[in-house]
C-alpha cells in the first residue's frame, strides 16, 4: 500500500538470516507469509494451521514487533522444548521490523 508522496504505510520488513533476504509484507501478515515471499524453505506438515510446530523460527531481533504468543502456540512450543526466542511462523504476526533465522538456512 502506498500513501501520498510514495511512502509505504502498513508495510513492515522481515529479514531472514544468514541469507540477508528481506521481505516487505503488509502489517499483520504471518512470518510464514514473509518467509515464503523470499523463497526460503520452511518446514511444515499441517499446511500452516498451527498443529505441527515444524515452522519454528528463532527471532534474532524485533520480538516486540510480533503478536503475543497465543495459548495454542505456547503449548506447541512447550511440547517442542523451544527456547524463549522461538516462535511458530504460522502463528506469529508481524507488527514491525523483525529478523528471524532457523538452523537450516
Amino acid at each position: 500500500m502506498t500513501a501520498l508522496y510514495g511512502f509505504d504505510t502498513g508495510v513492515v520488513r522481515v529479514r531472514c538470516e544468514p541469507s540477508g533476504r528481506e521481505a516487505r509484507v503488509v502489517e499483520n501478515s504471518t512470518l510464514m507469509d514473509a518467509v515464503e515471499q523470499v523463497l526460503l524453505p520452511l518446514g511444515r506438515s499441517c499446511d500452516g494451521v498451527s498443529l505441527c510446530g515444524y515452522c519454528r523460527v528463532k527471532v534474532v531481533a524485533g520480538s516486540e514487533n510480533l503478536s503475543p504468543v497465543t495459548q495454542g502456540e505456547q503449548e506447541i512450543l512447550k511440547g517442542l522444548r523451544a527456547d524463549a526466542a522461538e516462535r511458530l511462523a504460522c502463528c506469529a504476526r508481524v507488527l514491525g521490523p523483525v529478523t528471524v533465522t532457523t538452523s537450516y538456512w
